[in-house]
């Protein structure tokens, strides 16, 4: 596999995740940092056991048998169900604001509070990037309907003729490729950082709307909760441990108090400007909860994030999009 697994044990079907969401039984988050631990092998042991290469393909990926019971919608409805019973009188669209939705004394800064101008510097760059002409004379803005306006409110998507995912980040790099411009780097907080919020603000106030539709869509999608649901690391913990189980809950963290965000709603604030401008998108803190559980991560815009990403999108259609959020 592409990752180092300290202890897979199952791979937990949606229905089962929900039950084991009532019985208390899916295994505890990782606890906080300073916190007693289980140790995490040293660095020196886990590079014995490199991740494969990108091109090697001897380990089959977990994508399950489409099945009609668990379709998309189910889980949507049956995730939103047992979550509501945890936070009666929090409304579902409200989710979105993460830990702070559920935790007092936990709050977010949305655009125009607190760091504002690491914000609006972040954005007015990705603005420039947005609207500066190529060498053929065309723009990032001219590759999508709109000018992007809504546009972001339709991704991840799955390509009709590779039927694999695609993000908006790398739907931003495929206009790049297509004029024969540079592509960005994932992790650069001032092009595809800058780029991927300034496209994002252009859906604030938009309902998201991905529909898994078509067995494609469907595979891909079971794959994505495939990996949400599978217990990973030498904490041997799956992402539902700590975004289905202990959604809401604060622990200390580095001495600031973090919130568990549900997974429903987790994908529609995004991206967050970290104090001096550094961008953390989605696939970042995909990879940060990795590490936490003692995993080796994903790559930026792997086939894996992707699928995940596809998942906890699914499950929040119809949710609305926030403006990105700073951090303290």
């Amino acid at each position: 596999m592409n990752v180092i697994f300290g202890a897979v044990r199952e791979r937990l079907s949606a229905g089962l995740l929900i039950a084991m969401v009532a019985l208390g039984t899916i295994a505890r988050c990782a606890p906080a940092a300073g916190q007693t631990t289980s140790p995490r092998p040293a660095a020196a042991q886990q590079t014995t056991s490199p991740r494969p290469a990108a091109a090697q393909t001897t380990s089959p990926r977990p994508a399950p048998a489409v099945n009609a019971v668990a379709t998309a919608e189910r889980d949507r409805t049956s995730l939103i169900a047992a979550l509501q019973k945890r936070f009666p009188g929090i409304p579902v669209d409200e989710w979105s604001h993460g830990g702070a939705s559920f935790a007092p004394g936990i709050s977010v800064t949305p655009l125009g509070g607190d760091n504002a101008t690491n914000v609006n510097d972040i954005l007015a760059i990705g603005k420039k990037a947005w609207e500066r002409k190529f060498r053929n004379g065309k723009s990032l803005a001219a590759c999508f309907p709109n000018g992007g306006q809504r546009v972001a409110a339709t991704y991840p998507q799955v390509n009709a003729k590779t039927n694999a995912v695609v993000t908006l980040e790398m739907a931003i790099n495929a206009c790049l490729q297509l004029h024969g411009e540079p592509l960005f780097a994932l992790d650069d907080s001032l092009s595809m950082g800058a780029v991927s919020g300034y496209l994002r603000s252009l859906s604030i106030g938009q309902k998201l709307n991905v529909r898994v539709s078509g067995a494609p869509a469907l595979t891909q999608y079971a794959a994505g909760r495939s990996w949400f649901s599978r217990r990973i690391g030498d904490q041997d913990l799956a992402c539902a441990s700590c975004h289905v189980l202990q959604a809401g809950q604060v622990r200390v963290e580095n001495g600031r108090s973090v919130g568990l965000s549900a997974a429903v709603g987790q994908v529609l604030a995004w991206p967050r400007v970290e104090p001096g401008g550094n961008v953390r998108m989605l696939h970042h803190q995909f990879q940060r909860c990795m590490d936490r559980t003692g995993a080796a991560p994903f790559e930026l815009g792997s086939t894996e994030f992707g699928q995940l990403e596809y998942f906890l999108a699914a499950i929040s259609s119809g949710l609305t999009l926030r403006a990105p959020i700073t951090t303290r």
